[in-house]
């Protein structure tokens, strides 16, 4: 299947678990053209396209291996800034405690919309503006936004922002006389989270238990599955509705935001928690969600392809529309990119990556092959449309 890498996405995307066999380490395919906010109102977790926290993918083996081979006060947890982070103390908290100072920052969205019907999905609060960050697919195509806090109190919330190329999306809280922010959470560094490291999930598991404390271990980071690089894999148990909550290490910091799981056994239960979970890095989430909040979009260069993985690098299948960048440059259907700027396409470093490095009105070079010779192609990157629904 063409995997569109710079085009917007114009179907909503479905995040489901992906079935798998732990002891072959294959991935089972389950994909849609639905997209998916979480679990739907007043059902326990069902294939609706709705459901949200895991995600489904054309996962495989390479795609987890990358090559070589409160309530009245407002609770304000996490390390803020160097000065705060000097001071503070670097011990360890227990669970509880992370927890238990984290969960009134972290709420359960509903989304509602005429074409989808009701899903629930997670998110945190980042600011006493009432900014919340959550995953894109949780608030695509909605038509009304409804958040819980802890004490279960609702308000209303707005899109600031979406970006569905990581995922991400920011939604603001109406908050309307008397009714305060419960708590907020900062972003930590997490170039800092190693493999072994101890993290907390909280979310909405199956889109019923608001506020689910689940705890792990990082078992590897810079994994890339589905097109996303730089994930953080962790085997926090991750039920559908968890999608936008955040991971958090033991000092209490966002460095996560839960998007996807993997799911063990022999087939696909909508009832059981993910064997293996991933999330976005606080340090890429942390960019794009202060592009959202000043821009309302995060701006990428555009090429103007539809294209596909294949062994050698990533082949053109389409080049559209016909005064894209692509086509003025003289790229062609059938070209197979191996590069950019001279760096070589592997599973750790794809095509996407490589081309999300640079900013629209960019001229860079690709090393293309066509027709068993290999060839350089200067190509000036226009500006990616924003997301549609």
């Amino acid at each position: 299947m063409a995997d569109v890498i710079d085009e917007p996405k114009q179907t909503h995307r479905r995040w489901l678990g992906v079935s798998a066999a732990i002891a072959t380490i294959l991935l089972s395919l389950f994909l849609s053209g639905s997209r998916v906010g979480a679990i739907p109102s007043g059902q326990q977790a069902t294939a609706n396209p709705r459901d949200a926290g895991l995600l489904s993918t054309t996962a495989s083996a390479q795609d987890l291996c990358p090559d070589k081979t409160a309530k009245a006060e407002t609770t304000n947890f996490g390390l803020l800034n160097a000065s705060a982070q000097t001071a503070a103390s670097t011990a360890d908290l227990t669970i509880a405690d992370v927890a238990e100072r984290a969960n009134p920052a972290v709420v359960t969205i509903t989304s509602s919309s005429q074409g989808f019907g009701v899903g629930t999905g997670s998110g945190f609060i980042i600011d006493d503006a009432g900014h919340v960050v959550t995953n894109n697919h949780v608030v695509q195509g909605a038509d009304e936004l409804s958040v819980q806090f802890l004490d279960g109190t609702e308000v209303l919330a707005t899109v600031v922002g979406r970006d569905d190329v990581q995922d991400i999306a920011v939604i603001q809280l109406d908050l309307g006389e008397g009714v305060a922010v419960p708590g907020t959470l900062a972003f930590g560094d997490s170039a800092a989270i190693r493999p072994g490291d101890r993290v907390v999930a909280i979310g909405s598991a199956l889109g019923e238990f608001t506020n689910t404390v689940s705890e792990g271990t990082v078992g590897a980071v810079e994994r890339v599955l589905s097109g996303l690089p730089n994930l953080i894999q962790h085997d926090s148990e991750i039920w559908h509705g968890n999608s936008g909550g955040p991971l958090l290490s033991l000092q209490g910091e966002v460095i996560g935001i839960n998007v996807a799981g993997v799911e063990s056994g022999n087939g696909l239960s909508e009832l059981a928690p993910a064997s293996i979970g991933f999330a976005i890095e606080s340090n890429t989430a942390r960019e794009i969600v202060d592009e959202l909040i000043a821009n309302g979009i995060v701006a990428r260069p555009f090429l103007g392809i539809v294209g596909a993985p294949v062994d050698n690098g990533y082949q053109i299948v389409t080049v559209e529309p016909a005064d894209g960048p692509a086509a003025e440059a003289g790229l062609q259907e059938g070209d197979v990119i191996l590069g950019v700027e001279g760096t070589s396409l592997t599973r750790r470093e794809p095509f996407s990556s490589l081309l999300y490095e640079h900013d629209p009105g960019d001229t860079i070079t690709l090393q293309i092959e066509r027709a068993g010779s290999e060839r350089a192609v200067e190509v000036t990157l226009g500006q990616r449309p924003a997301a549609t629904d």
